[in-house]
């Protein structure tokens, strides 16, 4: 069995003893193994060169020997004494090359359990061992799914570092968010990329500001009531992961039918990653290693930084079944897992989850633990029972799509209302609740909204290139996406409001990407590394922007809209309902308007949307008697367009004002 608390270099006081396991390595087939070690200091320093020292296999406990079906091999240093300070450590293995079995040497590669990194690929020790502060969130519970208002960013462009994120936090709570996710911050090889391909699995990035760093950022966030949620690649790796560098000179990256016994168990050397590549060379779900290895990587992080969730990218990639090949190849974008990979991850970690206070309220709760997929249109199936899973919830992309669509062409889409209510047959076929059952508790299984995203162009992009040159198509993929025109003066940005309206009036758990809330408006190469090295630091002076329409009409900055709908949707159940209780009432895609109905119990709201120019009158079936207030214009200290309609008869249609790029949240504030 795989334990993390088994790897690492073992350090008291000020003595180290390095760890490392290396499955297939093996002292009587010629191995040898060694680690370079040097004060951080003086790495620069021609004359001064690391100190070497020599590894041996350990003598393992036989009945614990295994990792997965492979055998551990755990090699280690003697003892060493060191003087107090920071040291970078590295690692060089000495064998047969493959093919030809001469000795060689191989490339330097960090260790695979390094807790702290540095540039490149050195790992981090310190002696003595960094005293961490207690941390200090008891009182913390993680948020209600149903009750999520999630935050996408990347923290070297949204605040450069975690405690740039961490001085950020009030804005953060001003907009309604109550959990943050945190793209990639695996140390990575490259320092401009996403993270998306990542080395080391238990190191925060160094350049954000390494353990302390994040450990800061988290204690402060649940301190404000705000869950953190991680991006996790476990789908494909980095060339410069170490199993992958540290062995490509000895052993072949297999595939099937190489490595294996006659039943089809792999045996191959390396205990996670295969030859197959999409995106990067695969780790393969097959192998008992790889599945040991990740749960206990999700482990260590609720355990060790008390991180709340999972965001698990690119689920339908993962290798859990041997690929078919067409025409000498494999068609990924055909691949679809038996997803026992994630089924195993996902359940294994929500038992894990019900060891820590903040997830569990109560002992007779389920586990509130976060733990969202990426499997772009296919939320249905994932968040259905019959996908035996502890995922809770999953991106849906056919919102962005057709949010990208209408702010690129300028038109009002039919299908619309459906996606934002999940009225579409997709779900009702494959049974889905809202809820599913894992270990024989309920637990909310709920579809994540989006309009924007890491890996779409804004949607002011896409206007401004339709009004500066009549076509925001994105063919052929030569658009950079830094083809933006910089500030947004005099440009109209608030035909972003009514997509604002309809994300956070949407059934299921609305999420912001950063910058969204104030127009940010670069793009996004459609391919190439331009996508993911660009660099595109959040405009934070558009925070500010206040603007004169056309009509002469003064608008202010879209934050203010945005922290107006996150304290409605906060404070209005209706709003948060199912889309059981979600009902579209009107269309008319060719005056750009829509109404739809959200309730809980007594809490009955109708929410109207213009995405055109001028204010347009939509008939409104109100249901009910009473008296309607428009709870959106009322929120603001001076309203523009106040609306208050008081209702006589419930079957008939009472036309309204909905003013241009805007649009309305009625509720019914009493009974006549």
């Amino acid at each position: 069995m795989f334990r993390i608390e088994e790897t690492g270099p073992k350090v008291r006081e000020n003595d180290a003893r390095f760890r490392i396991l290396l499955p297939g390595i093996e002292e009587s087939r010629g191995f040898s193994v060694k680690v370079y070690l040097i004060d951080k200091k003086d790495q620069f320093n021609v004359s001064i060169r690391p100190e070497i020292f020599s590894l041996a296999p350990e003598n393992s406990n036989p009945d614990d020997e295994s990792w997965g079906e492979i055998a551990k091999n755990n090699w280690c240093s003697e003892t060493i004494p060191l003087d107090p300070g920071t040291y970078l450590y590295r690692f060089e293995i000495t064998g047969p090359e493959r093919g030809t079995g001469n000795s060689v040497r191989s490339l330097y590669f960090g260790d695979p359990f390094a807790r702290e990194t540095d540039a490149g690929i050195f790992s981090v020790l310190r002696i003595p061992p960094e005293t961490r502060p207690a941390w200090d969130d008891g009182a913390f519970k993680v948020p209600l799914m149903e009750e999520l208002i999630l935050y996408e960013l990347n923290v070297a462009e949204f605040g450069e570092t975690f405690e740039g994120v961490s001085d950020r936090i009030p804005y953060l709570i001003s907009l309604g968010v109550n959990a943050i996710e945190l793209m990639p911050i695996n140390s990575i090889a490259e320092p401009t990329q996403w993270g998306y391909m990542p080395i080391f699995y238990l190191a925060p990035e160094e350049r954000f500001g390494g353990p302390a760093g994040l450990r800061h950022l988290v204690q402060e966030c649940h301190q404000n009531g705000i869950a953190v949620v991680m991006d996790m690649v476990y789908a494909h790796t980095d060339r410069m992961l170490p199993y992958r560098i540290g062995y490509e000179r000895f052993f072949d990256l297999w595939r099937d039918d190489q490595y294996s016994d006659g039943g089809g168990t792999h045996r191959a050397p390396n205990p996670m990653v295969s030859a197959y590549d999409h995106f990067g060379k695969k780790n393969d779900w097959r192998m008992q290693s790889t599945r040991q290895f990740f749960a206990a990587v999700n482990a260590f992080w609720l355990r060790e930084y008390h991180i709340d969730g999972f965001r698990y990218d690119h689920v339908n990639g993962f290798l859990d079944r041997r690929p078919e090949e067409e025409n000498g190849g494999i068609n990924w974008d055909r691949f679809r897992p038996t997803f026992a990979s994630l089924q195993e991850l996902s359940r294994a970690t929500y038992q894990e989850s019900k060891a820590h206070p903040r997830f569990m309220p109560s002992l007779n709760e389920a586990s509130r633990i976060i733990q969202i997929a990426e499997d772009l249109c296919e939320s249905a199936y994932q968040l259905s029972p019959i996908s035996d899973s502890a995922i809770n919830g999953c991106w849906e992309k056919r919102l962005a799509d057709i949010a990208q669509d209408m702010a690129a062409n300028g038109f009002l889409s039919s299908d619309l209302g459906k996606e934002l209510l999940l009225a579409d047959r997709r779900f009702d076929g494959l049974g889905y609740k809202g809820w599913k059952t894992v270990a024989d508790e309920d637990i909310p299984a709920l579809v994540v909204q989006y309009i924007e995203s890491h890996d779409e162009p804004r949607l002011f992009y896409l206007m401004q290139k339709k009004i500066a040159c009549g076509d925001a198509s994105r063919e052929g993929g030569d658009d950079s996406g830094f083809d933006y025109r910089n500030g947004l003066d005099g440009q109209p940005w608030w035909k972003l409001q009514p997509y604002a309206i309809a994300l956070m009036t949407s059934v299921g758990v609305p999420m912001l990407w950063a910058g969204q809330e104030f127009a940010e408006n670069t793009g996004l190469a459609v391919s190439g590394q331009v996508r993911v090295r660009g660099f595109r630091p959040l405009h934070w002076d558009y925070f500010y922007n206040v603007a004169t329409t056309p009509e002469g009409a003064t608008v202010l900055p879209l934050v203010t809209l945005y922290r107006k709908l996150g304290n409605l949707r906060r404070a209005h159940p209706g709003l948060r309902a199912p889309r059981e209780n979600a009902r579209e009432e009107y269309s008319n895609p060719d005056e750009q308007v829509l109404a739809y109905r959200r309730w809980s119990d007594d809490d009955i709201l109708i929410v109207a949307l213009n995405f055109s120019d001028r204010d347009k009158q939509v008939p409104i079936p109100f249901g009910h008697v009473g008296r309607w207030v428009d709870i959106l214009q009322s929120s603001y200290e001076n309203p523009l367009y106040p609306c208050i309609e008081h209702v006589a008869d419930p079957n008939a249609r009472r036309s309204i004002t909905v003013p241009g790029n805007f649009g309305r949240i009625l509720r019914l504030e009493s009974g006549v």
